[in-house]
């Protein structure tokens, strides 16, 4: 298999500190982490990581840090021929304040002005095409060239580019904030009624695309077989979040590249993602495959792949973006998903309970 990841690159520093800093204070530091990081960055180091041939197309500056980045990566085993570099850029960077004692993360982000790859072109035949968003016009490049690929795409926030690239990819694996935006409903999860609105609303944006909508420490949203179901997360000691949402996006696409079902995919993401929270950094806490797959199988037995054709996605190419108004009232879309509204107490309980992945997921039309 082998997979394309475009997208951005930082050099990340991280850093433990015991609870957040005051202002006008001053601190004595003992530990730092330096590393590569940002979406399609890990979530190529996790592909490589789990023996997927992995190219990645991206940008860095014309300094230490952009060196130390594509050694790093090629050290993996990511293969770095369409990596740029600018030479009148400096690098990506951004610094994470890790919290000991909440284990919650505050980054600052460092990049004084946005650089672009100036070439894409592509001549690896990918079998799946991983975006963050921040190359539109490689993005449409990739997927245009090589239409029965599998895409997925990291939908962070609803800017104009990804809500342009959530048209055409084949799984939009959406954020809260993403999904929140477009569908112009707030999630309540003391309300999923406010849950089953937002998915709906969501579909009928994207009808062609697989939605995920990832809950944060609510698990993750998705459908199967015409059921919208909340799978809960598994239950860690955390140390560290950093990367954890890039670790779910790139095991997914391992999985359902793999030829996976939705729900198996799922599982596999929130397992992977769930175990990296236990360890400090980003890539660095990539769990190795072979923990997950054991991890899978004490919970539900032995993984099976269901290798489907591909679809042929390969109907018109993609235009370049237009600026789509989020509607300010949009109404519900039609009844097409199998949900009933009687059901939703199951959820209410579900996504209030904390409970871990040896629960079955939840279906939002079960009795």
């Amino acid at each position: 298999m082998k997979t394309l990841c475009i997208g951005h690159t930082t050099y990340d520093i991280s850093v433990p500190i015991d609870g957040y800093p005051i202002e006008n204070g001053k601190y004595q530091l003992t530990d730092k982490m330096e590393s590569s990081g940002s979406g399609a960055s890990n979530a190529a180091f996790l592909l490589s990581k789990w023996n997927v041939e992995t190219y990645f197309s991206g940008v860095i500056g014309y300094d230490d840090f952009g060196t130390f980045i594509k050694k790093e990566m090629e050290k993996a085993g990511i293969k770095t021929a369409f990596l740029e570099t600018s030479y009148d850029k400096k690098t990506s960077t951004s610094f994470i304040l890790i919290n000991s004692q909440n284990h919650t993360r505050t980054i600052f982000s460092i990049e004084p002005e946005e650089y672009h790859l100036k070439k894409y072109e592509y001549d690896m035949n990918p079998d799946a095409i991983y975006m963050d968003g921040y190359e539109y016009s490689a993005s449409i490049t990739a997927m245009n060239k090589y239409p029965n690929a599998i895409s997925v795409l990291d939908a962070s926030l609803p800017t104009k580019n990804l809500i342009a690239l959530a048209r055409d990819a084949k799984y939009l694996l959406c954020s809260i904030e993403f999904a929140e935006g477009i569908s112009n409903t707030k999630i309540d999860f003391s309300n999923p009624v406010t849950l089953l609105t937002v998915y709906k609303r969501v579909k009928d944006r994207y009808p062609k695309s697989e939605i995920i909508i990832t809950l944060k420490q609510y698990g993750a949203l998705y459908c199967m077989n015409n059921e919208v179901k909340q799978m809960p997360p598994l239950s860690v000691s955390e140390v560290d979040r950093t990367g954890a949402g890039d670790i779910f996006r790139a095991a997914f696409t391992y999985a359902i590249a793999s030829g996976y079902d939705i729900e198996s995919s799922v599982r596999i993401a929130n397992i992977a993602a769930a175990l990296s929270t236990s360890k400090m950094g980003g890539k660095e806490s990539i769990p190795l495959l072979s923990e997950v797959i054991q991890n899978y199988e004490n919970r539900f037995g032995p993984m099976k792949q269901e290798q489907k054709p591909q679809e042929d996605l390969s109907k018109t190419n993609i235009e370049e973006p237009k600026i789509e108004q989020i509607p300010q009232q949009a109404p519900l879309p039609p009844n097409n998903l199998n949900i009933q509204q009687e059901a939703i107490a199951l959820l209410q309980n579900n996504v209030t309970a904390n409970s871990g992945l040896n629960q079955p997921p939840q279906t939002m039309d079960q009795k």
